[in-house]
């Protein structure tokens, strides 16, 4: 079957290793990278185009979809996160006889910021939406017929025990992610112990400096959503940062080299598990992640991974394993088992979704 795959398909990405996992699946596929045209506009043009959704940009994604349909010829298209398909776009799409699939990894109706005109009319012109927030079945209900539910998971390929001997990646806490306000709350307690924490990810660096530009007043206001937060200098946390985002194998060393691993959700939205939930016991460290109703689902407590529910049980969790390295270890190695029995890696889980899809 050949299938048209529409994403961010940078090596390093989901949407990337969602692709390769239809190749392994026995697909023919050709991707369209739709993050590209946003790369080459400048950062005002981005902001310009994304509030009205028109454009430059908005008109090369959709004309660069139709001409490699048309010269592809797919049976299947797959869009991640495409929140700037026209429905006029999708309707040239299925005359060439693809059926249409959306997928996101990410909340929809609930970040305005997130949300765009465009998808929501082109909502209905899909054939099934594929979601992952199971806190917005209703949204999606209402706004299709043909549903699948598809945890997000990891990529078996890239996320894996991965050993080094590089110190850069060795320490006793890692957390891998974007800053917001209550990251930084509860990190602060963990950089005073003296434990050993790291941290990558993007938005972290102001506290190196503290600045405030217009800029990073922008990003943080998103991020930070309803909580409040401050451009301010904190040393404690600016010596635990290790640099930006990490991809690939580099990605896969600083979660292994992290004897514990550090699954922070966000709260300005209300995720029950995300990616790391299942890349930081696939790639060999303990999962200590917020409690939630999913994440208990997927792990069992105490014997697969660790929750906290305060930063105060974050604080004691990590300095109890910190201290008990046979129980860190016992926990590390059931829970990267449960990955492989429960088939948690993306090729199992776009192969059960495409089942349910054929159904649809």
């Amino acid at each position: 079957m050949r299938l048209l795959f529409l994403g961010e398909i940078d090596r390093g990405q989901t949407s990337f290793m969602r692709m390769r996992a239809f190749e392994r699946l026995g697909y023919i596929v050709y991707g369209v990278n739709t993050m590209e045209p946003w790369k080459r506009a400048s950062w005002l043009s981005r902001q310009v185009q994304r509030r009205l959704q028109f454009g430059s940009v908005v008109d090369e994604i959709n004309r660069s979809v139709l001409t490699a349909a048309r010269a592809y010829r797919p049976t299947l298209v797959w869009a991640e996160k495409q929140e700037f398909l026209r429905v006029e776009t999708l309707e040239g799409l299925r005359k060439l006889g693809a059926r249409l699939i959306h997928f996101t990894p990410d909340p929809y109706f609930t970040v305005n910021w997130k949300r765009t005109r465009l998808m929501d009319a082109a909502m209905k012109a899909f054939d099934v939406l594929v979601y992952c927030k199971s806190y917005e079945k209703a949204d999606y209900e209402a706004a299709a017929q043909h549903l699948v539910y598809m945890p997000l998971g990891y990529c078996d390929e890239v996320h894996r025990p991965l050993n080094s001997d590089d110190p850069r990646w060795l320490c006793a806490l890692g957390f891998l992610g974007g800053w917001d306000p209550r990251r930084e709350e509860f990190l602060v307690p963990l950089a005073q112990t003296g434990l050993g924490l790291k941290i990558w990810g993007g938005y972290w660096k102001f506290l190196e400096d503290g600045r405030w530009t217009v800029r990073r007043h922008i990003i943080m206001r998103q991020l930070a959503g309803k909580q409040e937060y401050r451009i301010h200098r904190n040393s404690n946390l600016a010596a635990c940062l290790q640099g930006g985002e990490v991809y690939d194998d580099d990605y896969a060393r600083a979660l292994t080299g992290a004897k514990i691993g550090i699954g922070f959700l966000r709260t300005t939205w209300p995720d029950q598990h995300t990616t790391r939930t299942f890349e930081i016991p696939a790639c060999g460290s303990m999962l200590l992640a917020d409690r939630t109703a999913e994440h208990q689902e997927f792990f069992k407590e105490g014997e697969e991974a660790e929750f906290f529910s305060s930063g105060e049980e974050l604080l004691d969790k990590a300095r109890f394993y910190c201290d008990h390295e046979p129980s860190r270890k016992r926990i590390a190695v059931t829970g990267f088992k449960r990955c492989l029995i429960n088939k948690y890696a993306y090729v199992h889980r776009l192969k059960a979704a495409l089942n349910e899809i054929q159904r649809c």
